[in-house]
């Protein structure tokens, strides 16, 4: 009986240490997909469309070492960018921009196939 409970107990030491090795400390996932996927938005400031500009998306990382994409961001705000699938970092810079908003940085998730990921300055603060 004492060999089994120990068992156990080494068992779930196993699990729980195990569990905690795929943990990034919420950092994005890292992929090496090359996989491309096109983007549409609307870009916002401050709750109102954005009127010019430019919107990056990184999608480097450690494994996927690429340069960033950038589109131009229309008068009325939207924006349409081919970049690749997973975690991509956003920034919005030009002359109708804020300094203080442009360095405002953003990671979306970018699926296969469309997506529409509408783009807010200043970000939306974090849910709980």
């Amino acid at each position: 009986m004492i060999k089994t409970r120990w068992e156990i107990i080494g068992l779930t030491m196993l699990l729980i240490v195990g569990s905690g090795c795929n943990d990034r400390g919420g950092a994005p996932a890292v992929s090496s997909s090359m996989e491309e996927a096109t983007v549409k938005g609307t870009v916002t400031i401050n709750g109102k469309p954005a009127t010019g500009g430019d919107i990056q998306f990184d999608p480097s990382n450690v494994d996927r070492k690429v340069m960033p994409r950038t589109a131009p961001i229309g008068e009325d705000g939207t924006y349409t960018i081919k970049t690749l699938v997973d975690a991509n970092v956003v920034t919005i810079t030009g002359p109708k921009v804020d300094k203080n908003l442009s360095a405002m940085v953003q990671t979306v998730k970018v699926n296969s196939g469309e997506n529409t990921i509408p783009i807010e300055l200043p970000p939306p603060a974090p849910k709980p």
